[in-house]
């Protein structure tokens, strides 16, 4: 690891642990940041400990996230994410942190200007407004340790220029995000924590709220693969049903394919998932999850099933226990059983 990237990831451990005394003030609960002036600070980690049946047994830190909220007036609202990834603390053959070779990222580094009290433009690095998984991909917010790959390995999941947000007044009209990304990503992620970047990408994202906690989306994006002729539009859905203390979630999404490359093995690529939860009380929850993707550059198709249980002592910590199973082409969801502690802060 080179001493840059130690020293920067280290700065942020230090940051992070220099708020734990603020965290035991009377005006903290945890989960809600800290407020510094017009600055909130918060953020989450997330331990996973993976045990594959085909595969390395692991035990890492997977997230470690800071957000810097700032609120100044409508038109200066800044907001930062850096994170810290995919720290190993002990894998199977090796002595603990003999493989720690953690990643600082730039999540998200963008400005929100509120126009009207409807109307608003962000500039910046931003999470893609495709599906809802994506927009809300913190681990202590999800359902499951697995994240599906039908929200995320078939688009940007970053978008790094301009979005436009529309927040209806009336309940029946949709909140709609238009967004443009005229280059790359802004400082993307090393290449080996994703599947492929994408430049030059647009859409739109709308969403239609049924209620408190349901809702429906629809999702349209066009953008080019860097560094080959290939493009894509993709068009999306996502949707999410209470009924008491049963909900049912599901995404999925079709993409078109074109230009040239040479590794295609079919000329769409589509997902789909559906997770069914059921929390028998505030802190239990056991779920179940089935996935269906066809990727671009793998002659058949991978299918992946769940069961899981997840204990919410807290409204912002949650133990996850997840048995899987993989059928198919092998792609980024394993075989095997995973667990995780995940915390917001």
């Amino acid at each position: 690891m080179s001493a840059v990237r130690f020293d920067k990831g280290v700065g942020i451990l230090v940051l992070v642990a220099g708020l734990t005394p603020a965290a035991w003030a009377d005006d903290y609960h945890l989960g809600q940041g800290y407020n510094v002036g017009n600055f909130n600070i918060a953020g989450y980690a997330s331990v996973v400990a993976d045990a594959p049946t085909h595969g390395t047994s692991k035990l890492m830190i997977d997230d470690l996230s800071l957000f810097i909220t700032g609120r100044f007036n409508r038109y200066f609202n800044p907001f930062f994410e850096g994170e810290l990834t995919e720290d190993a603390l002990w894998q199977e053959g090796g002595s603990l942190f003999s493989d720690s070779k953690p990643r600082l990222v730039l999540e998200r580094l963008y400005n929100d200007s509120y126009l009207t009290d409807y109307l608003s433009v962000r500039l910046g690095k931003m999470l893609t407004p495709i599906g809802e998984w994506n927009t809300i991909h913190a681990a202590p917010l999800v359902w499951t340790t697995t994240r599906p790959m039908t929200t995320y390995r078939g688009f940007n999941e970053y978008t790094s220029g301009i979005a436009v947000n529309y927040d209806a007044q009336d309940a029946k009209l949709p909140e709609v995000q238009l967004y443009w990304q005229p280059d790359g990503e802004m400082i993307p992620k090393p290449q080996r924590l994703i599947v492929r970047e994408y430049v030059h990408a647009y859409g739109v994202h709308a969403n239609w709220s049924l209620g408190l906690t349901d809702k429906i989306g629809l999702s349209i994006e066009h953008a080019d693969v860097n560094a080959s002729d290939e493009s894509q539009t993709l068009y999306g859905l996502n949707a999410r049903k209470t009924w008491g203390k049963f909900q049912l979630e599901t995404e999925a999404h079709y993409t078109d394919l074109s230009g040239g490359n040479p590794s295609r093995a079919r000329s769409n690529e589509r997902g789909a998932y559906v997770l069914a939860a059921y929390s028998p009380t505030a802190q239990w929850s056991v779920m179940g999850r089935y996935e269906y993707f066809a990727d671009r550059e793998a002659a058949s198709s991978s299918r992946n099933a769940l069961v899981g249980v997840a204990y919410r002592p807290d409204p912002a910590m949650v133990w996850k226990l997840e048995c899987v199973k993989n059928y198919g082409a092998v792609l980024d969801i394993e075989t095997g059983v995973f667990a995780s502690f995940s915390v917001l802060f």
